[in-house]
């Protein structure tokens, strides 16, 4: 990543290559961590290309969550704690034309922030500025929110995905019934609507991304690998390290809710209530698992 003749567009696999290392040998690779850091650092006050950019933030996001304290203290020694953390909070807070977000736009990206900045709570106070701490929390709710938000959507999105191919795929018995139909009368307008609406939606997404003129056309939307923290769940580990928080340290806990505004009061409220349903939603899904591997064996 460090060689200047290489494309950002090229480089791309690199960082996909150290979040692999990262969450797969969590405790076992401390030594790489700094060097890692360094290409990343390196390329990131280069790099022009928005995707890129997200890619090797999140190689950052990947060393705090392996080892928040390892990582920090890499970062301060390497004098550049300050220049990331600025960086990567604007990055969270730059939108597109459209209106959206313009970085960190997959789930999956979203996710290693959220595990990322949510490990760097569970420092202990004199490692992070009471300031820095407030920054850090309420950039976590915002994420764990708009990661709530994208996952109703594409779920939602299946669904509809779904419906449609349901829907094309009775188009040819329904070409079949046709000539019947038109010879006893039957009017097939209704079903020319139908399509029409398909199409008409089709366009509108179209035109939607050609009006984000800003948009990276490098950006590709790999959620189908798998990753070791594909069974960890953003709301349920936010939850769990704030409870430690409560314990372990119950006035810097006081001093970091109770600073929040109204809005990101009632955000952190929904929060804890959605991580609540995740743990049983998530207990639920084990118990049937495991009652399924038991019949599985009769």
């Amino acid at each position: 990543m460090t060689d200047k003749n290489i494309e950002d567009h090229d480089i791309e696999p690199a960082p996909k290559l150290i979040e692999a290392v990262l969450q797969n040998c969590k405790g076992r690779v401390d030594q790489w961590v700094e060097p890692y850091l360094r290409i990343t650092i390196d390329r990131l006050r280069r790099t022009e290309k928005k995707y890129l950019k997200d890619l090797l933030i999140e190689v950052i996001a990947n060393a705090l969550y392996y080892n928040p304290h390892l990582t920090l203290n890499i970062l301060q020694k390497l004098a550049v704690a300050t220049e990331v953390f600025n960086l990567w909070f604007h990055m969270l807070q730059e939108v597109k034309k459209s209106g959206q977000k313009a970085n960190f736009r997959r789930e999956h990206d979203k996710k290693v922030c959220i595990l990322g900045l949510t490990s760097l709570l569970s420092l202990p106070s004199e490692l992070l500025p009471e300031e820095s701490l407030r920054q850090i929390f309420r950039a976590v709710l915002d994420l764990l929110v708009a990661y709530k938000e994208q996952v109703a959507e594409t779920a939602k999105n299946n669904e509809d995905e779904d419906d449609d191919m349901d829907a094309w795929k009775t188009d040819d018995d329904e070409e079949e019934e046709d000539d019947s139909d038109k010879e006893m009368g039957v009017d097939t307008e209704d079903g020319d609507e139908v399509d029409s609406q398909r199409l008409h939606k089709l366009a509108t997404q179209v035109h939607a991304g050609d009006e984000d003129d800003d948009s990276d056309d490098d950006f590709s939307d790999d959620e189908e690998f798998q990753s070791p923290i594909d069974n960890v769940d953003p709301f349920v580990f936010f939850s769990e390290i704030m409870k430690v928080m409560s314990v372990s340290d119950l006035r810097r806990f006081q001093i970091l809710t109770q600073s929040l505004d109204f809005h990101y009061q009632a955000v952190a409220n929904a929060v804890a209530h959605h991580a609540e349903e995740r743990r049983v939603e998530i207990e639920k899904e084990k118990a049937e698992k495991a009652a399924s591997g038991v019949v599985g064996k009769q």
